[in-house]
C-alpha cells in the first residue's frame, strides 16, 4: 500500500446484498417451470454477468434452442417474489451495517460499481432500505463495457472526484476483482457464491469473511487513519 484510501467502491449484489441466493432459486424456479433442471455449473458461471452473456451461456448448457426468453421471464416472476418477501435485514449482507457506521463516523466516501441495471439497482437497495447509505451507484448500462473491464470501477472513481489507486474495492467475483484491479483500485475479495480463483485471490488485497471484517484492514489505511 503506496497511498492511503480515501474511498470505498462496492459491487452490490453478492456482496452488499444476499441477492444472489435469491437469484439461484428463481433461475431453478424458472427452469423447472419449464420443465428442465438448469446446471449448477451455468448457474455460477453467470455470476455478475450481463444478459447477453447469460443467455449464452444458457444455451452452450442447454442447447441452441432453449426458450431463454421463457427462462428469463420465469426468473424474473420467481425472482421479484422472493425480493418481496424477504425483509430489510435479511438482504443486507452480515456485517454490512457495522462496516457502514465505520464509514459514516470517520466520513469516507463510497460508492456502488454494479453489473445490475439503474432500475433493478434502485429497487434492491430501496428493499434493503439502504438508497440513503449510497448516493453514488454506476450501474451496468452507464458504461461500455462490463466487468472484468475497468469501466464501471473507473466511473465511480470520477464521481468520487478520486485517482483509482485511492479508492479500494470490495467484490465477491473474480471478474468484480479483476475489473477493480484493472482500474488500479485495492481490490478486497468477499467471496460468495461462486469460488474465487486461486491466482486472482493471490492479486487482491485481503480477502474476507465479512464485511465487518473490512473495518480492522481499513482502519490503519485511511487517509485519515483512526487511532
Amino acid at each position: 500500500m503506496t497511498r492511503p484510501i480515501a474511498a470505498v467502491v462496492f459491487d452490490m449484489d453478492g456482496l452488499l446484498l444476499d441477492t444472489e441466493r435469491l437469484s439461484r432459486q428463481a433461475w431453478l424456479a424458472g427452469g423447472r417451470d419449464l420443465g428442465v433442471e438448469l446446471p449448477m455449473t451455468a448457474l455460477t458461471s453467470i455470476i455478475g454477468r450481463r444478459r447477453p452473456e447469460v443467455e449464452a451461456e444458457f444455451r452452450a448448457a442447454m442447447g441452441e434452442s432453449f426458450a431463454v426468453d421463457a427462462l428469463y421471464e420465469r426468473h424474473a416472476a420467481h425472482y421479484h417474489a422472493l425480493l418481496a418477501a424477504t425483509p430489510a435485514h435479511d438482504l443486507r449482507k452480515p456485517g454490512l451495517e457495522a462496516l457502514l457506521q465505520f464509514l459514516d463516523v470517520h466520513a469516507v466516501p463510497r460508492a456502488i460499481a454494479t453489473s445490475t441495471l439503474a432500475a433493478g439497482a434502485a429497487h434492491k437497495l430501496a428493499l434493503a432500505e439502504l438508497t440513503s447509505r449510497f448516493p453514488i451507484v454506476v450501474t451496468g448500462e452507464q458504461v461500455a463495457r462490463s466487468k472484468p473491464a475497468p469501466d464501471i470501477f473507473l466511473e465511480a472513481a470520477r464521481r468520487l472526484d478520486l485517482d483509482p489507486t485511492a479508492c479500494v474495492a470490495f467484490e465477491d467475483s473474480d471478474l468484480g476483482l479483476e475489473a477493480a484491479m484493472a482500474a488500479g483500485m485495492h481490490a478486497i475479495a468477499v467471496p460468495d457464491l461462486k469460488p474465487l480463483p486461486t491466482d486472482v485471490v493471490a492479486r487482491t488485497a485481503a480477502t474476507l469473511g465479512a464485511l465487518d471484517e473490512a473495518i480492522g484492514w481499513l482502519a490503519p489505511r485511511l487517509a485519515r487513519p483512526v487511532a
